[in-house]
């Protein structure tokens, strides 16, 4: 990876990338704001494919790093802070899918603002058939995938993220795997 990227927050670069004058604290360990510059790209990008939504990503970033500075000498200790705060985002994102299902939000305004917002999800300038399938995904599968293919872990490490056993994770790949394939699949023989 060229020196650049490592020392740009957010572009691939690992927390060993940080360097520079003032790149640790005092005592040679890393700070919390440093952790944030290092993994605020990432992280965010994360929990954009989990969600689908900028913004909710961005909330769910923001309680992530709340939740993570409160435990930051102990996180910090474990040696893996991304990790953890991968952990806890993709629970969060979990949480909130279930909690919006048993009482979605309503929105506020006039009738042209709820017919706005009712609206499904507008499809991105470089969006493509497949992130319309991973949307559809239930959320476990979809935090599967994305851990799997975007974050690159392995399934030990996405089971631990998840604190499920590997066999869920293997089912939770499976089950996504063959709806993005029939779905892949419908989308191409309706356009082709």
């Amino acid at each position: 990876m060229p020196a650049a990227d490592r020392a740009r927050p957010g572009l691939g670069g690992t927390l060993s990338g940080v360097s520079g004058e003032g790149a640790r604290g005092g005592d040679g360990e890393l700070t919390f704001d440093e952790f944030v510059v290092a993994s605020a790209g990432r992280l965010l990008r994360t929990a954009i494919f989990l969600v689908y939504d900028r913004h909710l990503a961005e909330d769910l970033l923001q309680t992530t790093y709340e939740r993570v500075a409160r435990r930051w000498n102990r996180v910090r200790r474990g040696g893996r802070p991304e990790a953890y705060a991968r952990t806890v985002l993709v629970n969060l994102a979990i949480d909130d899918r279930k909690r919006r299902g048993r009482r979605p939000d309503v929105p506020v305004g006039g009738a042209e603002d709820v017919d706005r917002f009712a609206a499904r999800r507008p499809r991105e300038a470089d969006g493509t058939p497949l992130d319309d399938v991973l949307a559809r995904l239930p959320v476990k599968q979809r935090a599967v995938m994305v851990l799997r293919y975007w974050c690159g872990l392995s399934e030990q490490e996405i089971a631990e993220a998840l604190g499920v056993s590997r066999g869920t994770v293997k089912s939770h790949t499976a089950r996504a795997m063959a709806a993005l394939r029939r779905e892949l699949a419908e989308e191409g023989s309706r356009h082709g």
